[in-house]
């Protein structure tokens, strides 16, 4: 009885195992419909995650090359010369857009537009983003379109790189039509006698000044129309705390802002305009002088508040993004 009883028990155990092994696969065959029924939906979901995620990406790196090639048109336009405005365009957007190499983008199309001072480009034909996984549920492509705006505008503050103000009327007498490169100097030879009236109607003797220089460099920082700033009568004696001839002399060959007063009580003056300078000689001996000539320069400012649009235009002039 006990062997017929432990028997007994064997074939039990048998045939739960086969049991068990029999609702496996059966549970296997439901797991595979499931996972067969699931796989759009998980397509789907990654579609919606990484496809969309890279056209974002996609859309910034686009933007991020339209604007570079609207800041690049308006340099050259607030230098005075515009070029040719769409291989500008072009060469500053591809060497700032990395998406076509991250995202596989199809060609985009666009128009760039100068009117006046503003700077537009807008989209003519959208880029296409060849996507990876909603290409499996039937959406091989998706499309991004941008714009950009720049502007420029004379200067309304700067930091000078080197420490020396103009009178208006030494400006209006030496700068000429900012086109041509005959050099003039700036120094304690200039004839201070003249005078001549401001367009604000403020009458102004002819003159160059060393400005205070900022603490512990050689350049002065000014706002225009803010506060009156001090100044030396003329260019003579030592250099403002914080310049030497030599980083005077290293100012040769480059083009440097240069305050305009247009406002003058004792030794302080107040900031009519910025100018631009292109510095070819510097005489350090006792004359002090500075050599060179007027002309148009631009610069980049990335303020998220542009600056005003109505300061006189003397040359120096500041280029930034807009939102339309």
């Amino acid at each position: 009885m006990r062997r017929l009883s432990r028997g007994r028990r064997a074939v039990d155990h048998r045939a739960t195992v086969r049991g068990r092994f029999a609702r496996l696969r059966e549970e296997r065959g439901g797991i595979a419909v499931m996972l067969a029924l699931l796989m759009p939906i998980l397509f789907g979901a990654a579609a919606i995650g990484i496809d969309t995620a890279a056209i974002w990406s996609a859309r910034q790196q686009v933007q991020t090359g339209a604007d570079a090639a609207v800041i690049a048109v308006a340099m050259d336009c607030a230098r005075g010369d515009c070029g040719n405005i769409k291989k500008t365009a072009e060469d500053a957007f591809w060497a700032n857009d990395e998406a076509a190499k991250l995202s596989n983008l199809g060609a985009g199309e666009g128009w760039i537009r100068v009117s006046g001072r503003e700077i537009s480009v807008t989209q003519k034909k959208d880029w296409l983003v060849n996507h990876f996984f909603a290409a499996a549920v039937g959406y091989d492509t998706g499309s991004l379109a941008v714009d950009a705006y720049a502007e420029w505008a004379p200067l309304t503050e700067a930091t000078s790189e080197i420490p020396i103000a103009v009178s208006y009327c030494t400006y209006r007498e030496l700068a000429g039509s900012l086109a041509g490169k005959s050099p003039v100097a700036l120094g304690t030879g200039e004839d201070l006698g003249g005078t001549c009236q401001t367009p604000d109607g403020v009458n102004l003797t002819k003159g160059v000044a060393f400005t205070e220089a900022d603490g512990g460099a050689c350049g002065t920082t000014t706002e225009w129309k803010g506060s009156y700033e001090r100044v030396r009568p003329v260019i003579n004696g030592p250099l403002p705390q914080g310049c030497t001839d030599a980083y005077m002399a290293s100012m040769v060959g480059r083009t440097v802002t240069i305050p305009v007063w247009g406002d003058l009580h004792a030794q302080t003056y107040r900031v009519y305009g910025y100018a631009a300078f292109r510095v070819t000689g510097w005489d350090g001996s006792g004359s002090r002088t500075l050599t060179g000539y007027f002309t148009r320069s631009a610069r980049q400012v990335d303020d998220t508040t542009p600056p005003p649009r109505d300061a006189p235009d003397l040359g120096a002039s500041a280029v930034f993004l807009t939102e339309d």
